[in-house]
């Protein structure tokens, strides 16, 4: 189960790749920087999609550990 702050960086991880598609959705720079925290390190040559699909991908490993641990 995710926690709070996981479900918002993921949904605003979609709202990032939506965007690409519909022109009505606004990505703030702010919101991007929100999303490159997350992930530390140099991103400066990443794409914000691909940032987008990292933080998405961290939040889902990190949810499946968390139930593996459990079960264990």
């Amino acid at each position: 189960m995710m926690d709070g702050l996981a479900k918002e960086r993921v949904w605003l991880a979609l709202r990032v790749l939506s965007a690409r598609y519909d022109c009505t959705i606004r990505v703030t720079n702010t919101e991007v920087e929100t999303l490159k925290s997350y992930l530390h390190g140099d991103l400066d040559g990443m794409l914000v999609d691909d940032i987008a699909v990292a933080v998405i991908r961290r939040e889902l490993d990190g949810n499946r550990i968390r139930s593996l641990a459990k079960t264990a």
